[in-house]
């Protein structure tokens, strides 16, 4: 089956058995936080997964196999209150590549700026017109933001509904003067990275984020070589982005995925020029200077 008819399957035809979108692993640590009741923690983790797992999300019919795989980790470091919460959570997906058992990590984030309420056995609720609480907004942000990215890798731009209903859920969340969504011109919150995400002058790196996946992940079964030469004419245009933009914050989450993924494949390739490549990803990835020491090692 090619690639192509493979993606209108996947998006339009499934027969069988039907199932919600994401397969997400939750994990809530509260190791760092002293409470009388710990069962809130176990019984926050049961609902949350839940919550994601069983939500739908978007009109697609996906057969169980083919579910988005996803973990949400919540470290709790504070309790500010009877019922108030604070931490971070590290957020991450993947894709499958095409012929084969190997997932391709789209998105690894993480969220610093993460307080929320939350009672034992409420209920968690998801309604797009109305913010329910900060803790839903950010689960539900998150969510859409993967089903955007993971959608963006098969077809271009083709994640932009899901990316929009990310930026309203951060609209209406900012509107509650919640943490971790003002529109800061410094920082990266939930609302700047979305909101840049979609923006117009960003459509180059989305074009170029299909590309990776699309032409060059999803041909490495049938031809390697070709694969990797198109992975490193790809990213060369990094360089452009970043002269657009030297604080793109698409950038950074792509290198921030990637960089694990870029050493591999030229650890296994050691017969191909990234010298072009190696300054481009030092000069828009600085922070990952000692990976990419490891792909000139590997040349």
């Amino acid at each position: 089956m090619s690639k192509s008819l493979l993606w209108i399957v996947f998006v339009l035809v499934f027969t069988g058995v039907k199932a919600q979108e994401l397969d997400c692993n939750i994990i809530v640590n509260a190791d760092q936080i002293s409470v009388s009741n710990n069962q809130i923690f176990k019984t926050l983790e049961k609902s949350l997964t839940e919550f994601v797992n069983q939500q739908k999300w978007t009109n697609l019919d996906l057969e169980k196999h083919e579910r988005i795989k996803c973990a949400f980790t919540l470290l709790l470091t504070e309790q500010t209150g009877p019922n108030s919460f604070r931490g971070n959570l590290q957020v991450q997906a993947s894709r499958p590549v095409f012929g084969s058992n190997y997932y391709s990590p789209i998105f690894n984030y993480k969220d610093n700026n993460f307080s929320f309420n939350y009672t034992e056995f409420q209920p968690l609720n998801f309604n797009i017109n109305n913010f329910e609480s900060n803790l839903i907004s950010v689960i539900s942000y998150y969510s859409y933001l993967i089903l955007g990215m993971y959608t963006d890798s098969f077809q271009n731009k083709g994640g932009t509904p899901y990316l929009n209903t990310a930026l309203r859920i951060a609209n209406q969340a900012q509107q509650f003067g919640a943490a971790g969504w003002e529109n800061s011109r410094v920082d990266i919150t939930r609302f700047t990275m979305v909101d840049k995400y979609v923006a117009e002058d960003n459509n180059m790196y989305r074009d170029l984020f299909y590309e990776y996946h699309y032409d060059a992940m999803d041909e490495f079964e049938r031809n390697q070589k070709k694969a990797v030469t198109k992975i490193v004419k790809t990213l060369s245009y990094f360089k452009d982005i970043y002269n657009q933009n030297p604080n793109s914050i698409a950038l950074r989450l792509f290198t921030d995925a990637k960089s694990d993924e870029l050493i591999n494949i030229f650890r296994k390739n050691r017969g191909v020029d990234t010298s072009e490549l190696l300054v481009v990803l030092k000069k828009v990835a600085p922070n990952n200077s000692k990976k990419w020491k490891q792909i000139y090692t590997n040349y």
